[in-house]
């Protein structure tokens, strides 16, 4: 493991969102259960926009997967709130690398009642810089035309976006990563 990934709380803030602080860490295997409550906790569009296809929950294989990230070729980083003392996950980030070592597909989801918040946009901006310390110089990504909400965000921090050539009901987005710089905050 990258010894940047090894440090990633050098990457990681709370994100303030004025109802309330949003703690940010890598998912954990112990995480499957509030994994589960946030997505069927998500509308049954978000939830469709995020699978690309309709789910009421993750069968156990697909969620077992959702859960465990290597933190080299994979990395999840997920917003956690604490409601009564339990944590609950309200945001999702990740990345996986390609096969050629450099480019990874990245997916991200925020609870709605999160939305417009800057949940979603700091999660990937934290990610965006654990990425760049492992060495990724491109995010790839693809999405339904109509998710204008992923669309407008993904054009907002920075993605190109065009039409999928296979499928005109897609679109493809795509970001170089870094000029070689890492952003370190002091801890």
């Amino acid at each position: 493991m990258s010894s940047s990934l090894q440090h990633w709380r050098m990457f990681c803030r709370p994100i303030s969102t004025g109802i309330g602080e949003v703690a940010v860490r890598p998912i954990m295997p112990d995480d499957a259960d509030r994994a589960r409550l946030f997505i069927e906790g998500l509308s049954g569009t978000s939830r469709y926009f995020r699978f690309l296809q309709a789910l009421r929950s993750l069968p156990p294989a697909m969620l077992e997967r959702f859960v465990r990230a290597d933190q080299v070729t994979q990395m999840v980083l997920v917003g956690v709130v604490s409601v009564n003392g339990h944590e609950n996950i309200v945001g999702e980030v990740r990345y996986a690398m390609n096969p050629d070592g450099e480019s990874a597909d990245f997916a991200i989801a925020v609870a709605d009642a999160w939305h417009r918040r800057g949940v979603g946009t700091s999660l990937f901006l934290m990610l965006e810089r654990i990425a760049v310390a492992a060495g990724i110089t491109r995010f790839t990504g693809e999405s339904f035309a109509v998710n204008s909400t992923f669309c407008n965000f993904a054009q907002a921090v920075g993605f190109r976006t065009w039409p999928d050539q296979s499928d005109r009901t897609c679109v493809r987005v795509e970001k170089r990563l870094g000029d070689g710089e890492v952003w370190l905050e002091p801890a």
